[in-house]
């Protein structure tokens, strides 16, 4: 059996070879950007997704629950320290500020007057949301924390200072005890 002639393919790679080498940077950005297209939201798409599969739009709220595992975790790192229990006391909750419309009207001798409204913004079929320009994340007023270690003044002062350092409170709002045997 007598193989097809693909000399002319042979040509075409010879004549191309110096263009791809010259644009090898644009080829490869644009091979990259086919393949996230391609992928169709492996890469961290998920969230909105889900999202608006249930049509609820997504938060990111502050989670107290979460963030007292977290910081748990991480104290029970700490050399010396065993078994924690974390509670955390809030001074205030999160808070959203949203951005408002403001108009001046002058009524002559009357004086001034001011109207103030909501900014809000369409977002589909879901309504209208409010237009947040920051999110302030709640302040801790203090915290107790129980673990095994805590009858070492070393083991103390560490825990002391990190959940300071983390919830951006004083070494007077954080109290570190022994945790009770049977617990």
């Amino acid at each position: 059996m007598k193989k097809p002639e693909l000399a002319w393919l042979k040509d075409l790679g010879e004549k191309l070879r110096p263009l791809a080498h010259r644009y090898r940077a644009v080829l490869i950005v644009l091979l990259a950007g086919m393949l996230l297209l391609a992928s169709g939201g492996w890469f961290g798409g998920g969230k909105e997704q889900a999202a608006a599969q249930t049509g609820q739009p997504e938060t990111a709220g502050f989670d107290l629950a979460a963030f007292e595992q977290d910081l748990n975790e991480k104290l029970a790192a700490i050399e010396g320290v065993g078994r924690v229990e974390l509670m955390l006391s809030l001074d205030q909750t999160e808070e959203a500020v949203y951005a408002v419309n403001t108009r001046q009207t002058r009524n002559g001798d009357a004086g001034q007057s001011y109207e103030s409204d909501l900014t809000v913004v369409s977002d589909g079929s879901y309504g209208e949301k409010p237009v947040t320009v920051k999110s302030l994340l709640p302040t801790f007023r203090g915290a107790v924390v129980l673990c095994d270690g805590a009858d070492n003044a070393q083991v103390r002062l560490a825990v002391t200072q990190a959940v300071g350092t983390v919830c951006g409170i004083g070494s007077d709002k954080v109290t570190v005890l022994k945790m009770a045997a049977g617990t």
